[in-house]
């Protein structure tokens, strides 16, 4: 009863980030179709890149990390990546992230938190 408590009060305050899955598809919304060069200037050059045979190339941005220590003494690293497919000509075609739930405990596993890259930058949940 208490976590629905919360996340119903971070529905009303709205601060916690948007969905994994929000996310993706604002993303997809904002930049499909637009040239990568658009994605340089916002978020700075990818962290890796790689042209294809296709003549497309394939970029990485990995926006942050957060590294959390487990019970048991062990450390679990989560990153969120946005992966971009553009044509030869440098439009984007197809957008996605890796995105997992922000924050620790039970109400991060349920992402009352949102996603990391709803956090990262700065997406609140929409609806």
């Amino acid at each position: 009863m208490r976590v629905l408590g919360v996340l119903a009060l971070c529905a009303m305050v709205g601060g916690c980030a948007a969905s994994a899955p929000e996310v993706r598809a604002r993303l997809g919304q904002e930049y499909v179709g637009r040239n990568v060069d658009t994605l340089v200037m916002k978020w700075g050059p990818p962290t890796s890149s790689f042209r294809m045979n296709s003549g497309q190339s394939s970029y990485v941005w990995q926006l942050a990390t957060e590294t959390t220590l487990t019970s048991d003494r062990s450390a679990k690293t989560y990153a969120c990546k946005v992966n971009v497919i553009a044509s030869p000509t440098g439009t984007i075609e197809q957008l996605n992230t890796e995105d997992p739930n922000a924050g620790d405990g039970l109400l991060g596993v349920m992402g009352a938190y949102g996603s990391m890259c709803g956090e990262r930058l700065g997406m609140k949940p929409q609806g």
